[in-house]
C-alpha cells in the first residue's frame, strides 16, 4: 500500500479502490505464477506480464528506476508484528477470534468435512488468512494517521466475513451431519462481524 502525502489524503471511498487493486494484483500474480516457475528469466517475465497491465500498477508507483521491479507491486515489509506482543495491540480481539476459528476450521475441514467438499473447504481456508491478514493490517495501522484507511480495511473485513458465512451456510446445506459444529462457526463470526461494525462507528465518530 501507498502511504506517499497524496494517499494520506484519500477517503475512505479512494483507499476501497486501492485496496480492490491490490487485492486484483494479488491474484493476478498468483495467476501467471505457474507459468513462469523456474524459467531462467522468471522475474523478469512475472514483470513483463503484470506490466502488460496499467491497471495493476500502484497509484503514485515510480517504475523509473526500482532496484527490483516487484517492488512496485507488492511492498516488502522489513518490519513484522512480533505476534507474541499481539493481545496487547489495539483492536487484537479480531485477529485473535479469527486465527482461533480458522485452526477449528482446518481441523474441521481435515477430519469431518467430507472429500468432495474438501476442495472448497480449502476455499474457506483461504478467506480466512485473507481476513487474518487485514486484521493484521488494522492493528498496525496507527488509527491517528488514516483513519479513512483504517475503515476501508475494516470494511474489508466485513465483506470477507460475509464471504465466510455464506460459505459456511452453504456447507451447512449440503452436509447436513456437520451443522450443529457450524452452527458455532456462525455464531462467532456473528460475533467477529458486530466487534468490526462497531470499531468502524467507533473510528468515524473520532
Amino acid at each position: 500500500m501507498d502511504y506517499s502525502s497524496d494517499s494520506r489524503n484519500w477517503n475512505e471511498f479512494r483507499w476501497e479502490k486501492e485496496i480492490r487493486q491490490d487485492e486484483k494484483r494479488i491474484r493476478h500474480y498468483f495467476r501467471i505464477l505457474p507459468s513462469c516457475l523456474d524459467l531462467p528469466d522468471e522475474e523478469d517475465s512475472i514483470i513483463s506480464k503484470l506490466m502488460a497491465q496499467p491497471d495493476l500498477v500502484p497509484s503514485n508507483a515510480d517504475i523509473s528506476n526500482p532496484e527490483n521491479y516487484l517492488d512496485i507491486f507488492f511492498e516488502d515489509d522489513e518490519e513484522h508484528l512480533d505476534i507474541s506482543d499481539i493481545k496487547d495491540r489495539r483492536d487484537s480481539e479480531i485477529y485473535l477470534d479469527l486465527h482461533k476459528l480458522s485452526v477449528k476450521w482446518n481441523i474441521l475441514l481435515v477430519h469431518d468435512l467430507r472429500q468432495s467438499l474438501r476442495r472448497q473447504g480449502m476455499v474457506t481456508a483461504c478467506t480466512f488468512g485473507r481476513v487474518i491478514a487485514r486484521s493484521i493490517d488494522v492493528i498496525e495501522l496507527d488509527e491517528t494517521q488514516i483513519p479513512e484507511f483504517r475503515i476501508s480495511l475494516l470494511k474489508r473485513i466485513l465483506r470477507g466475513l460475509n464471504d465466510l458465512l455464506g460459505q459456511i451456510n452453504s456447507f451447512s446445506r449440503r452436509q447436513h451431519s456437520l451443522r450443529n459444529k457450524l452452527d458455532v462457526f456462525n455464531h462467532n463470526l456473528h460475533n467477529i462481524r458486530e466487534k468490526v461494525i462497531k470499531i468502524i462507528d467507533e473510528t468515524r465518530a473520532k
